[in-house]
């Protein structure tokens, strides 16, 4: 396994980040692996491959307005990178706050498992 770099990962974050602020779930989808697999909570099941997280953020991204992410990295390890975020949306017109962490691993640019574990306030 080739060894994650932090401008790699940086990079990868920034476009992830910026495809769920301005809802774009090509662009979300384009950062996966063909049959990547994308685990929202520990305790749902994952979704498979890069059309299943295409939907996911269709559906997802569609309901949240003024969306702001930040996201910082917290480690490397080999091929994983794992970030903290923070957002804000609105959601129904009530703002949603967002805490969690996600760990990514890429395969040539592109996340092939992803995992999130997030909290919500509002």
């Amino acid at each position: 396994m080739v060894p994650l770099d932090h401008g790699t990962f940086r990079t990868w974050l920034d476009e992830y980040t910026t495809a769920w602020e301005t809802g774009d779930a090509d662009a979300a989808a384009a950062l996966f692996a063909p049959d990547a697999t994308y685990h929202e909570t520990p305790f749902t099941d994952p979704l498979e491959g890069r059309d299943a997280i295409r939907t996911y953020w269709t559906e997802t991204t569609a309901t949240q307005e003024a969306t702001d992410v930040e996201a910082t990295v917290e480690s490397l390890n080999r091929g994983t990178g794992v970030a903290r975020f923070r957002a804000r949306f609105v959601r129904d017109g009530a703002t949603v706050a967002l805490d969690g962490v996600l760990s990514a691993r890429l395969v040539a640019g592109d996340c092939v498992e992803f995992r999130e574990w997030w909290h919500t306030k509002g």
